[in-house]
């Protein structure tokens, strides 16, 4: 059989553009995390932004090439796959994990005294965001816990799915916090970047979620009724009642 008859390695060009441009926004991603304040000397801004700007345009044209050597039957569409899978398992686990570690090591959720000790009215959303969650450093141990297993979950085939579940609602939520408290640029970019790449993974087995969240029938025990009509409007009793038992108690507030 050969390569381009294999439905496993022979694949449209927009996937593997998708795929290539997601390693290189999330091998971008890393690269700026570990470039992040400056702090390294070998890997100062003036060498990150450069590198970012060839990596993209490294993942813009690769496609192409691929592309073109896959009809000449040059190159192994499965190797290739494998590699950039691999590498964007592999850059989302180092950099999720990385902001893990950094929690247990005091390098998050740090605000300095002169900070702290202004008005609330007076801070902005980033500072009360960052306050707020280093007022409790077991609540940010947990997060650092979830990150760096999660991280972890995602260098094993077995267990990705599982892992990016997970990582997946921690970092939407993050993203949400970062655009709404208006943290700065480089964290909502962070965020939105480890949120792509997360859901790009997920959505690799999109059929296996609708079978077990769709078509999966429960095992729960339920009450029986013989029309139908009366099991909607229970259900749909849960939300109005409580809007309206929500309505009672704003009434009562003077």
């Amino acid at each position: 059989m050969s390569e381009h008859s294999n439905p496993e390695t022979s694949n449209s060009f927009l996937k593997k553009l998708v795929t290539s441009l997601m390693f290189g926004l999330v091998f971008a991603a890393l690269l700026l995390m570990l470039g992040n304040g400056g702090n390294i000397p070998w890997l100062p801004p003036g060498l990150v932004f450069p590198l970012v700007l060839l990596i993209l345009l490294i993942v813009l044209v690769f496609p192409f090439i691929w592309y073109y050597r896959e009809k000449k039957q040059k190159m192994n569409s499965r190797k290739v796959y494998g590699f950039l899978y691999s590498g964007i398992r592999y850059s989302l686990a180092f950099n999720i994990a990385a902001f893990g570690w950094k929690k247990f090591y005091g390098l998050q959720f740090i605000v300095p005294t002169e900070i702290s000790n202004m008005p609330m009215n007076q801070q902005s959303g980033e500072w009360l965001t960052w306050f707020y969650f280093g007022y409790s450093h077991t609540f940010g141990i947990i997060i650092a816990v979830i990150q760096i297993v999660g991280g972890y979950l995602l260098l094993f085939r077995k267990t990705l799915l599982i892992g990016a579940i997970i990582l997946f609602s921690l970092l939407f939520n993050l993203t949400l916090i970062n655009i709404f408290y208006q943290m700065n640029f480089g964290a909502l970019l962070q965020s939105v970047l480890l949120t792509i790449g997360v859901l790009f993974l997920i959505l690799l087995d999109y059929k296996k979620l609708v079978v077990f969240f769709l078509k999966t029938k429960s095992n729960l025990p339920s009450l029986n009724f013989r029309s139908g009509i009366v099991k909607d409007i229970l259900r749909i009793s849960a939300i109005v009642l409580s809007l309206l038992f929500t309505i009672y108690l704003k009434s009562l507030v003077k």
